[in-house]
């Protein structure tokens, strides 16, 4: 039976990426994402559009033999880069795609190093229109999917599916070899009933014949190869996010520690430029990270159709986006309560400073009232 293996890589590259510019520098070889028609969605319901950038296929020696890799790149308001590599693959057994895990090469290279390569590229090519571009690329969130074409209708030893059978029935019926692919384990026999448990928890199917299987790194899709097109989106934006979350997480750890030391060099009375300073610094900081969450959650203006919708929700749970989401969250308010203490430092400070001047306008006025009066 035939399929394809889907590698998402999720890159960090900027605050923000400025998508009419970029589609303007690159002069036709971008344009605007458009997804298809959505099952059960309003008419005209409003959809984030990211930038695709168009690419060559890579042909390269697998460990099965000649490949022929479709790259599709996505750039992201977000200052986000993702990157999509489908692989094709001919499978009897469900065992036989556990090797697609970690795609190796002839000439010794992987796939995480060529797709690296070509992000390099194009991050160096719309750099000017970044806005606060990171210095070097970091390492991206990656996730696998394996696409087997529906109806899984030819019978193979280990997957006889027969014309009546439901997704739903070949799925408890190959459980075990489903969470061995996703486990990475050739043996699936070797693994436990509560790990199978676990691992097959959130799936979802919307007809008979199509099936959507969520792990935190491994995804398994049945479904037309139209069909598949919606939920990969889905599971790229989700992965976006996880990304996207987890490097704003460890910018506000590296935000609040150094606000910590500025709050405290600037108790000082004479420390009053550095306090505008720190203040200034700590209101950009503030504005740039609130509008790049907002953005981030624009991203999911997809949910319209509530299929899809269950499969993001449940592609979030198994990400912890809600947990990340909490900790993003409270680290803004921890820096917001922050910035409003140092301010209110400030302006006691100032009131302080404006009593003792008149307390000091008082005495003098009294001195002079007493001494005008002696004389």
């Amino acid at each position: 039976m035939n399929g394809e293996v889907v590698y998402l890589y999720a890159y960090d590259v900027a605050y923000e990426a400025d998508l009419a510019e970029i589609q303007k520098k690159l002069q036709g070889a971008a344009e605007r994402f458009r997804l298809g028609h959505l099952k059960d969605a309003p008419r005209n319901f409003p959809f984030y559009r990211s930038l695709i950038v168009q690419t060559e296929d890579m042909r390269l020696d697998g460990p099965r033999g000649p490949l022929t890799l479709s790259t599709t790149i996505r750039l992201f308001a977000v200052g986000a880069i993702s990157v999509g590599v489908r692989v094709p693959v001919a499978w009897q057994r469900i065992s036989d795609l556990v090797s697609y895990h970690d795609l190796r090469f002839q000439d010794n290279t992987t796939l995480d190093e060529r797709v690296r390569e070509i992000v390099e590229r194009l991050f160096q090519t719309v750099k000017p229109q970044l806005d606060t571009p990171v210095a070097a690329l970091k390492q991206p969130e990656v996730y696998t999917i394996f696409c087997l074409n529906a109806p899984l209708t030819e019978a193979t030893e280990a997957t006889d599916v027969s014309s009546g059978e439901s997704m739903d029935e070949w799925l408890r019926r190959n459980r075990r070899e489903v969470a061995a692919l996703f486990d990475g384990e050739t043996d699936a026999t070797q693994l436990s009933d509560q790990e199978v448990q676990d691992t097959l928890k959130y799936k979802y199917s919307y007809y008979y014949d199509d099936l959507a299987v969520l792990d935190w790194d491994t995804a398994l899709l049945v479904d037309t190869p139209e069909g598949c097109l919606e939920i990969l989106y889905i599971l790229e934006v989700a992965n976006l996010q996880l990304e996207e979350l987890k490097v704003y997480d460890a910018m506000l750890d590296a935000v609040l520690d150094q606000a910590y030391d500025d709050v405290e060099a600037v108790a000082r009375l004479h420390a009053f430029r550095q306090r505008r300073r720190v203040l200034a610094n700590l209101r950009e900081l503030r504005m740039d990270l609130t509008k790049v969450a907002d953005e981030l959650s624009n991203i999911t203006k997809f949910i319209g159709d509530w299929h899809l919708a269950r499969i993001y929700m449940g592609c979030a749970a198994r990400f912890h986006l809600p947990e990340w989401e909490d900790i993003v969250s409270q680290k803004l308010r921890t820096l917001d309560s922050l910035y409003m203490m140092l301010q209110q430092d400030g302006m006691n400070r100032a009131m302080l400073m404006l009593e003792m001047a008149i307390v000091g306008l008082f005495v003098i006025d009294l001195v002079i009232i007493v001494v005008l009066g002696i004389k």
